[in-house]
């Protein structure tokens, strides 16, 4: 009988060691659990590495000042105003720029023709007197002229030239005559509506 309670009491030891060390063994679950995860989700993120992105030049030179967006260069030609765009150091226009925007009216080219060549016309007679040694090779007249339609009816308001490969005292004389000629000039617009000002190129050989 002592023997017998012997074992049962032996077996009862060994049980309860094993439950108190497995008690005091965390697992390896348990070791390696939340705190991980929560220290990996609590680093700072990393600074990029800048070193290897490409940088500006040194020998950029900063201290120029640089011209604030659509600032342009503003003078008057004749009595036509112009607003220069052109970047960087550019002699001003000595004749009104012939632009038009995209999809903006346009005149018919034949209208502008006919009104070109009565300003042909006028520089005819005006350069009669202009004296051959004051002409070089290829002298001719370039400028822009302004018209406006009313009524169906086409008339220059304004003109601005310059004569090219002309020298002398006349030139001036010659430039004036054909300006103040060009002003009133005239050409039916039947077809077309009123508009306020348009501008028109003109290129002619003086001959």
């Amino acid at each position: 009988m002592n023997r017998v309670l012997l074992i049962v009491a032996a077996i009862a030891l060994a049980i309860g060691g094993w439950l108190m060390f497995r008690k005091e063994k965390p697992s390896d679950k348990a070791t390696t659990g939340s705190a991980t995860d929560t220290t990996a989700s609590t680093q700072p993120p990393s600074t990029p590495d800048t070193s290897s992105r490409p940088s500006l030049p040194s020998n950029v030179d900063n201290t120029k000042p640089v011209p604030p967006p659509g600032s342009a260069n503003e003078y008057t030609i004749g009595d036509v105003r112009v607003r220069d765009h052109r970047a960087g150091s550019n002699a001003p226009l000595d004749v009104p720029p012939n632009i038009h925007r995209p999809n903006t009216r346009q005149l018919p080219s034949g209208l502008t023709a006919e009104v070109a060549q009565k300003v042909r016309g006028v520089l005819a007679d005006c350069a009669k007197d202009l004296p051959k040694e004051a002409r070089g090779e290829h002298p001719r007249l370039e400028g822009t002229i302004f018209v406006a339609i009313k009524d169906h009816k086409l008339t220059v308001t304004s003109a601005a030239y310059q004569l090219r490969d002309v020298t002398g005292d006349a030139v001036d004389a010659t430039k004036s005559c054909v300006e103040q000629k060009s002003v009133g000039l005239e050409a039916a617009a039947s077809d077309q509506d009123d508009i306020d000002n348009y501008s028109i190129g003109i290129t002619f050989a003086v001959m």
